[in-house]
């Protein structure tokens, strides 16, 4: 039986402080063909503070040899407080803000990952709590990235929206129709996807405090298979 072995990676993320390559560069990125998307598994963390974290995990077949791109709806950017790259064994350098090929909308970055040619890895991207409004009538909102934009199409996209405490009700809005549920899954997911999306939701009274926070420390447990 395969064993696994697991690493433990203590992320600090400094969420009062925008690190100077979050600032838009004007920058355009082009990608060679050398690889495909199989899969991404795109989740959307929701924090006991508000702040929410996207993590995307990539899973492809050839090789990625001139860096990867992949970004947000442009609407995010100025929610954007920090992004981070990484697989099983390395920490990898992100550049935010860049513009994703010749697309417009588009908030993007690139992964350099320094000469080595990983077929599954994890881009995540730390927005602020203004992505959260709470609702007079006891629910929350949320606005988020339905599905991660790409520059090539992605064979599937598995959607999960993470809750501190389970909601008791939630309705997603986004381009492609109406659901109540936390998983929904996107076969062929074009390239230059730009799906802002809304979940309506609500908590036990007391589990989200929309409050600013100097500091969090997030572990995250990675297996050999991305798997966080």
């Amino acid at each position: 039986m395969k064993r696994t072995h697991a690493i433990l990676l203590s992320i600090a993320f400094s969420l009062l402080t925008i690190l100077p390559a979050a600032l838009p560069s004007g920058s355009v990125y082009a990608q060679t063909s050398g690889y495909t998307i199989d899969k991404v598994d795109h989740q959307v963390q929701i924090m006991y503070s508000g702040h929410v974290v996207i993590i995307d995990t990539i899973h492809v077949s050839g090789q990625v040899t001139d860096g990867f791109m992949i970004g947000l709806p442009y609407k995010y950017s100025a929610d954007v407080l920090k992004g981070i790259a990484y697989d099983n064994t390395h920490f990898y350098q992100m550049n935010l803000g860049v513009q994703l090929g010749e697309t417009s909308g588009l908030y993007g970055a690139t992964v350099d990952f320094n000469g080595n040619t990983p077929s599954v890895f994890t881009v995540a991207f730390v927005l602020s709590n203004q992505v959260i409004t709470e609702q007079d009538n006891g629910f929350d909102t949320l606005d988020f990235p339905a599905y991660p934009s790409l520059t090539k199409e992605a064979g599937v996209c598995n959607v999960t929206i993470a809750f501190p405490s389970a909601p008791t009700t939630i309705t997603i809005t986004k381009n492609d129709g109406t659901i109540s549920d936390a998983v929904y899954t996107k076969t062929n997911l074009s390239a230059y996807t730009n799906s802002p999306a809304s979940a309506s939701f609500q908590v036990p009274s007391g589990t989200l405090q929309l409050t600013t926070i100097s500091n969090l420390d997030r572990q995250i447990t990675i297996d050999p298979t991305g798997k966080t």
